[in-house]
């Protein structure tokens, strides 16, 4: 059998290895160029980091690094083997440049000024149907809003320009004060976090919360049928790792391939309300500037994990004391779950 798999394989425009119990059994040339023309006899241990030589699951997509280049890798089942795809490549940035954020920008805050205004003439006229009119701008400002940081960030990482600002935080706490504060918006889902030993980190607070608040709304966004988010940390000597699990619907083996690919079903009306597919490429990017590996594991009707691993000592700078943690500021809020909130949430309340 796996002499034929080989032959086929061969022919294969991709870089792809086939490996049992954890060592390579075979690879074509393309992935011999990838991670060396000795790999064959190897384990996964002595190639890959631990968040994917260890991975449970047969069937992931992950973001890591090798050899410092990035490697984009996904599996797949072939006979009584896992078929290894890799490829190599940056992050493509985002089909925006800093003119047409600015422009963006620009027009959202005019709105914004706009919205108030007509919120106040709606308050004092009493219309109710103005105010929902109100109540769906407010709401729109705030998805356009989130679709502007993420664009942002992907373009950031992808022409290397975006830098992290540093300071020594406490993973546990920003995880606990963002899950408190969605939970009360969202009461439909259970949210739970777990969290062992010492969770301190360097890392830029700012993209680490919109890193995480992407995670969840992925969660509720694309996990149909779910009932629970999960948030757990796991500490290493070197790096933090961040699972967020859903229980919701998972996502089939064909479509695995695709996690990473943004707008890969294009433009189509249907699916314009699940977002512009920016969220993982956001969260890959946000790995990356924190020296770390990002994994999505999941299975058909089984839910979907996402993990990511965060080095604790980004550029090598060294832990204090972190920094105490408040709740969630609201308009941060509003801002990263905008796709998957209540209307009720935009009614201008939870800013006053």
């Amino acid at each position: 059998m796996l002499t034929v798999s080989s032959k086929v394989l061969s022919l294969s425009n991709e870089a792809v290895m086939l490996v049992r119990g954890g060592r390579i059994l075979y690879a074509n040339s393309r992935a011999e160029k990838l991670v060396g023309s000795d790999c064959v006899g190897r384990t996964l241990r002595e190639l890959f980091p631990p968040e994917i030589a260890e991975a449970q699951a047969r069937l992931f997509a992950a973001d890591t690094t090798f050899g410092g280049k990035r490697l984009s890798v996904r599996t797949s089942k072939l006979e009584d083997m896992q078929a290894f795809f890799l490829s190599e490549g940056g992050l493509s940035a985002a089909p925006v440049n800093d003119a047409l954020l600015y422009s963006l920008r620009s027009a959202l805050m005019n709105l914004r000024l706009s919205e108030e205004l007509c919120r106040a003439r709606c308050e004092k006229l009493g219309d109710a149907e103005l105010a929902d009119g109100l109540r769906a701008m407010r709401a729109g400002v705030f998805r356009i809003s989130r679709l502007l940081d993420n664009a942002a960030v992907v373009r950031g990482v992808a022409s290397d320009d975006l830098k992290a600002t540093l300071s020594v935080l406490d993973l546990a706490a920003l995880c606990r004060s963002i899950v408190e504060s969605v939970s009360l918006l969202r009461g439909d889902i259970r949210f739970e976090l777990f969290a062992e030993g010492e969770t301190c980190l360097t890392g830029d607070r700012v993209l680490l919360e919109q890193m995480i608040f992407n995670l969840i709304s992925n969660c509720l966004v694309h996990a149909e049928g779910l009932s629970r988010v999960t948030l757990r940390i796991t500490p290493t000597p070197t790096h933090l790792i961040l699972s967020v699990s859903d229980d919701g619907c998972g996502i089939g083996e064909e479509a695995m391939g695709g996690v990473f690919e943004r707008y890969r079903d294009g433009f189509a009306l249907d699916g314009m309300s699940r977002g512009a597919g920016l969220g993982l490429s956001v969260v890959r990017g946000v790995a990356r500037l924190h020296e770390g590996t990002l994994l999505i594991e999941s299975r058909a009707g089984s839910g979907t994990s996402a993990r990511v691993s965060l080095s604790r000592h980004v550029g090598g700078a060294s832990l204090g004391a972190p920094q105490p943690e408040g709740p969630a500021d609201v308009g941060t809020l509003l801002v990263g779950l905008a796709d998957c909130l209540p209307p009720e949430c935009f009614d201008g309340t939870l800013l006053d």
